[in-house]
């Protein structure tokens, strides 16, 4: 449950409000016993201006319109600001509707499924009215009551991660060229540990006096952007056969003060919790998360370092679950968090010979002496850089077959390739 005492408490203006002490105790009361799911309701109070969240797996028409007639049974007159596919935005009026002094005061709902989070928010400076309490009491009634039907998974994704799972996911090996040494080392020390632990165990248990799991709990991806770092990830989960959930950036932090550092621990929470055999928890560009402490950093975000040191080490306790976080900036994480990862596999630019495997995969029609004279021109960009340059070869080759009214199919050259090359920086 996220909620914080307001800066300046609300005092009720006149006997049809109710103050910031009795919203709270009701709220607090119906969120425990109706939703029993924090993941699903939050809501703040500050600078006088109350802000309530209620999790949804879809915005769709039909959620809209609930929403408008719920608002109309409760408070008469309203004004529609947006109403499109996937966001809405409604306010209440005046009750007389020809004064609009104030107007941006009252109370406003929006749903969205922008941005990566599914929701309904009503939003209101000032006290709430009773009648405006009792609309937002029945909107987290009606759109929790699905609740008993989640699981974990549907938890985590209404709490805004990703969840790709193994059998929805069929990403291998064979759609990662090169970096057979890395490949190699996540086999070793990720895969075959997640695959056969009670190998790994009965060896630790043969040669050490106290018994100490020598699987990995937590580990951290580095290297440069496009090197396949969330590649390989979901490649673990496959060949492990395990869930894996994306914790996007984006979707934890919040312009409320220690709103994110909530977000984080009740997604770490939520997975500790649940009853799932075998999980991964991705956390990508970890170093936004967690900068190092020996630089001059916000207290919110301390706030979440010290969140995410607590939680990493607490999900180490579970059977089967692994943690992996993702950077481009190693040098900038706090040393306190890198303590934290038992394993570190860097990524580094491809070499001429993982380019060439490479080029196999997205050019296997050029001979050998092309590709390595295009895999020579492609020294020191990344794998994502190098499969836009032959995404670029392919358009411009489509593009003249058409211009030229060509039926008969002709796949791009060498030169094309070079030419899309030419046209792209390295990134």
């Amino acid at each position: 449950m996220r909620n914080h005492k307001p800066d300046n408490e609300m005092e009720a203006v006149n006997t049809n409000e109710i103050n910031y002490f009795s919203v709270k105790k009701e709220l607090d009361s119906l969120i425990k016993e109706t939703t029993e799911l924090e993941s699903l309701v939050s809501y703040t109070f500050g600078k006088n201006e109350f802000n309530l969240q209620i999790k949804l797996l879809e915005v769709t028409d039909e959620v809209m319109i609930n929403i408008i007639n719920l608002a109309k049974q409760h408070i008469e007159n309203w004004r529609i600001h947006t109403f499109e596919k996937g966001y809405f935005s409604i306010q209440a009026l005046n009750d007389n509707l020809f004064d609009a002094e104030g107007i941006l005061n009252n109370l406003k709902i929006r749903g969205s499924a922008i941005y990566g989070e599914k929701q309904i928010e009503v939003t209101k400076k000032r006290n709430l009215t009773q009648s405006e309490f009792s609309l937002i009491i029945n909107l987290i009634k009606k759109f929790t009551s699905h609740k008993a039907d989640l699981d974990p998974l549907q938890r985590l994704e209404q709490a805004g991660c990703s969840v790709y799972r193994p059998e929805n996911s069929q990403i291998s090996f064979n759609d990662f060229a090169g970096y057979q040494k890395v490949k190699d080392e996540v086999k070793e020390t990720i895969i075959l540990p997640l695959k056969h632990p009670d190998v790994y165990d009965s060896i630790t248990k043969a040669t050490r006096n106290h018994f100490e799991s020598n699987r990995p709990k937590a580990v951290l991806f580095t290297g440069p952007p496009g090197v396949g770092k969330t590649t390989i990830a979901r490649i673990i989960a496959y060949e492990a056969s395990m869930p894996l959930v994306y914790i996007p950036l984006e979707n934890i932090m919040s312009a409320y003060y220690g709103e994110s550092s909530k977000r984080l621990a009740l997604i770490f929470d939520i997975a500790a919790n649940s009853n799932i055999d075998g999980l991964i928890l991705f956390l990508d560009e970890i170093d936004s998360l967690a900068p190092s402490r020996n630089e001059k950093i916000f207290e919110a975000t301390r706030r979440m370092l010290s969140v995410l040191l607590r939680k990493i080490e607490g999900i180490e306790s579970k059977t089967n679950y692994l943690t992996i976080g993702a950077t481009n900036r190693k040098q900038d994480l706090d040393q306190a968090l890198l303590s934290r990862f038992d394993t570190i596999l860097e990524f580094p630019l491809p070499d001429i010979d993982d380019i060439a495997n490479i080029l196999k995969l997205y050019a296997k029609h050029l001979n050998k002496d092309e590709n390595l004279k295009l895999a020579e021109k492609l020294k020191g960009y990344s794998p994502r850089a190098i499969k836009d340059i032959c995404r670029r070869a392919e358009r411009s080759q489509a593009r003249e077959m058409i211009d030229s009214g060509e039926k008969e199919v002709k796949l791009p050259g060498i030169e094309k390739y070079i030419n899309s090359f030419s046209l792209r920086e390295k990134i």
